[in-house]
């Protein structure tokens, strides 16, 4: 019972942390992807500075990578002591994790600020045709993605002459008198935004919740797993 139960653990370990890894270099992608293409980043980000934040996520990825390695490593060579630092990583990780979802609960209300302040900065009362090429994707970009318009209603931010992604309909990148204000979409960008970032505050804690669970039970395989090798080496021993 106890070396299928320790075969277990080592199979949980293995596919638990092959996925880990892979998720790791995706993370690592996403980072370096930030990180060559700022420009334009800082374009639709209304010339805020986000270089140190992919910085932060290349090494959130590598972070990733290692936990990954070391879990991996525990499950296939059955390694006692590596067993038992990837044990102390994941323990890390959990508490760092919980520390992370108190600052968001606390900074939830200054979350949903800074967003209202964007909004406020880029939908400035400035006529669509009187924006730059890049202000006017940024402003497509979010009224296509949040089915919004303008920053309280699409009227008063506008006027008469909407943009094409006021409307479910147009190519969303031109000024188009087919999208009016009868047919475009009803909510302001500055609400919907709001309500985008409390539902990925909520969404984040769902995410934090299966985090914990998983690394509960990949130490509980690694314990197991190291358990049984103590068990092993000193029956060996004995022997």
């Amino acid at each position: 019972m106890g070396f299928r139960g320790a075969k277990a653990g080592s199979y949980v370990l293995i596919a638990v942390n092959t996925i880990t890894i892979l998720v790791g270099i995706l993370v690592c992608v996403a980072g370096v992807l930030g990180i060559l293409n700022q420009g334009k980043i800082n374009e639709y980000s209304g010339g805020y500075d986000l270089e140190l934040v992919c910085y932060g996520i290349l090494i959130t990825g590598v972070i990733i990578i290692i936990v990954g390695a070391f879990g991996w490593f525990a499950g296939f060579n059955g390694s006692i002591l590596v067993g038992k630092v990837y044990v102390i990583l994941i323990i890390i990780i959990a508490v760092l994790q919980l520390v992370f979802f108190v600052v968001e609960f606390l900074k939830k209300d200054e979350i949903t600020s800074e967003i209202e302040g964007y909004m406020n900065k880029t939908m400035n009362g400035t006529a669509y045709d009187d924006l730059t090429t890049a202000e006017q994707d940024v402003i497509n970009l979010i009224q296509t993605q949040l089915e919004c318009c303008g920053l309280e209603n699409g009227e008063d931010t506008w006027g008469s002459a909407l943009p094409a992604s006021c409307c479910a309909i147009g190519d969303n990148s031109t000024s188009t008198d087919a999208c009016t204000t009868d047919n475009a979409y009803s909510e302001g960008c500055r609400d919907a935004a709001s309500d985008f970032a409390s539902n990925a505050i909520q969404f984040s804690v769902f995410i934090l919740i299966g985090g914990f669970v998983l690394e509960f039970i990949c130490v509980f395989a690694a314990l197991y797993s190291v358990k049984e090798g103590q068990r092993r080496k000193y029956t060996q021993i004995s022997a």
